[in-house]
């Protein structure tokens, strides 16, 4: 434990010490919108919420469960990879890939759909929207995705570090402020005209573009799509939840889950409903 706490460095006060920008930002694009409908005061603060909620449970789950993992895994670990330009560069390849596998199953596997939908759940596209996460996302298994990373050699203070700067990125790409970029970057990066596609409920939408920072990997798998001006992006969730309670956009896809487990018939089935895609139901 005391290894573990003399890691708390610079490396992991990146995203608190980001704060005041993520609210700067929010606040000018709030200025510059206002009155156009690309708001809505209540959908703001329960996304407000939700995010002061996943980092107050999501620190205490990292602290006391998941560093403790992580440090495992790296003592366990097949390499010594010392950190450098290199190595880096490989890091961040990686982990954006890890990152692309964790978000691509939180949209196709209910049990992290059940953790991911709150940050779909939002009808509207604008920076308060990034910081509606769950506050389960730690104890449904997120980390899972990155813990490879360790096993292979990479200290886990560097893995934290370069998933927070993959978040913090993300932050940005939440907004209708910003058209369409150069092809160049439009290629390479996830901007804010992919991630709009991202959360598009419109049967052209779903469940595509995934990459954090980098949208290469959603070209090689075949699941980039590009945001088409005649098909407006509409945003939220197919089955919209309906609440600005910031508990209940938390726990109500868990609840419904474990409902449609629970009923009766034969198990497999019932536990299909954890594994399957979110859209699934049995044949009764």
């Amino acid at each position: 434990m005391n290894d573990l706490f003399s890691q708390l460095d610079w490396r992991a006060l990146v995203l608190p010490a980001m704060v005041p920008l993520f609210l700067a930002a929010l606040l000018a694009e709030a200025a510059r919108f206002r009155g156009r409908g690309r708001f809505l005061a209540r959908d703001s603060f329960a996304s407000i919420g939700l995010g002061a909620l996943y980092m107050v449970f999501d620190t205490l789950v990292t602290v006391t469960l998941v560093a403790l993992v992580f440090q495992w895994a790296w003592h366990h670990r097949l390499f010594d990879i010392t950190m450098t330009p290199l190595t880096g560069v490989l890091l961040f390849a990686l982990l954006e890939l890890c990152y692309y596998a964790f978000h691509r199953a939180s949209h196709r596997v209910r049990w992290f759909w059940s953790a991911h939908v709150a940050h779909h759940s939002s009808t509207y596209m604008n920076f308060s929207t990034a910081m509606r996460q769950s506050a389960l996302y730690a104890l449904g298994g997120n980390w899972l995705f990155y813990l490879p990373l360790a096993l292979l050699g990479f200290e886990p203070v560097w893995i934290f570090f370069m998933l927070t700067v993959n978040l913090a990125y993300q932050y940005f790409v939440h907004t209708q402020w910003v058209g369409k970029l150069h092809p160049a970057i439009e290629f390479i990066f996830n901007t804010p005209s992919h991630h709009r596609a991202h959360h598009g409920r419109n049967p052209e939408y779903i469940d595509r573009n995934y990459g954090g920072i980098v949208i290469l990997y959603d070209r090689l798998f075949g699941t980039f799509v590009e945001e088409q001006d005649q098909v407006p992006v509409q945003y939220g969730i197919t089955r919209p939840v309906n609440s600005f309670n910031p508990l209940w956009l938390t726990v109500h896809e868990w609840v419904a889950m474990f409902r449609d487990a629970a009923r009766p018939g034969p198990l497999k089935q019932r536990l299909k409903h954890f594994w399957a895609p979110p859209e699934w139901e049995r044949d009764d």
